[in-house]
Order: structure tokens, then sequence, then C-alpha cells
């Protein structure tokens, strides 16, 4: 009995030049926005534009989930919270120096502060995103020094 030899080459390429395509159709949950996406929408309104609810009403959960001891969990009560502080703190700003962005979370490394004179706080922001929107946040925060022991800065 005469053995039949195929090639494996055709089916192969064909599996290659289709992953990319798979891998990018994986990595869109059914709303058809990215991770990455999300935090290309939501740190310029909240982070650079200082718009509370605009940013967390179009992005985050209504069960946000806080882990900040100070904070209450709810995007209403983080909308709550914020909104009365953006008001009386209108020179408040927060300069993003760093976005980290891997599925599911988004980090974010930021300077904090409420006016040129005030030396303000380094923060890093986790967020967690699911079903396209985020629903869970921790972050830390550290006051800026008069003087460092170091000249590498904080940012």
């Amino acid at each position: 009995m005469a053995r039949r030899h195929f090639s494996a080459a055709p089916v192969i390429a064909a599996i290659l030049a289709a992953a990319p395509a798979l891998a990018e159709d994986a990595a869109v949950p059914a709303c058809g926005r990215t991770v990455q996406q999300i935090a290309d929408g939501f740190i310029p309104l909240f982070y650079e534009q200082g718009k509370v609810r605009e940013a967390y009403e179009a992005f985050v959960a209504e069960d946000y989930r806080q882990h900040n001891p100070h904070a209450t969990d709810g995007r209403d009560a983080a909308i709550a919270f914020l909104e009365p502080f953006y008001e009386r703190n209108p020179g408040h700003r927060m300069v993003v120096h760093r976005v980290l962005v891997e599925d599911p979370y988004i980090v974010v490394h930021l300077h904090g502060f409420s006016s040129p004179e005030d030396r303000g706080a380094a923060a890093v922001d986790i967020l967690r995103v699911e079903n396209c929107q985020i629903v869970e946040h921790w972050d830390v925060t550290q006051p800026v020094p008069e003087r460092s022991m170091n000249d590498n800065g904080m940012f």
C-alpha cells in the first residue's frame, strides 16, 4: 500500500496568518472597547480635564468597588465626593506621568497638587476593568517632600 504524503505548510501558514486577527478579536469584549481604549477615554476626562461626572458616568460601573479606606463604594458615591472637592479646590490639578495597561488593569502614576506653590503628592491609581467598565480602584499616595535624600525625583 502506497503512502500518501501531503504538506502541512499551507494549513500552518493559514493558521499563522489568521492568528493576529484572532488575537485582536479575543481582546475586544462584546462592548467593542479594549482596556487600552477605556484608559484612553477615562484618563483625559478625569485626570487631565477634571470632568468627574462625565468620566465616571461613561467609564465606571455603578457598583464600583473602592479599596481606599477613606472612600465609599459606588460610582455615585465617588461622584458625590469628587465633584464638591473640585468645586472647593478649583486649582487642583493632576499631571499624569505614566500609564501602564495590562488587561484587565490600568495603572496611572500621577502628581496631584492644588496650586503651583503646592508640592502636592505622588499617587498611583490601579483600576480594574471588567465588561468595558472600571469596576475596582486601589491607590497609594505619598506627599512630595521639601527635600529628597536623592536627586532622582518622584516623577
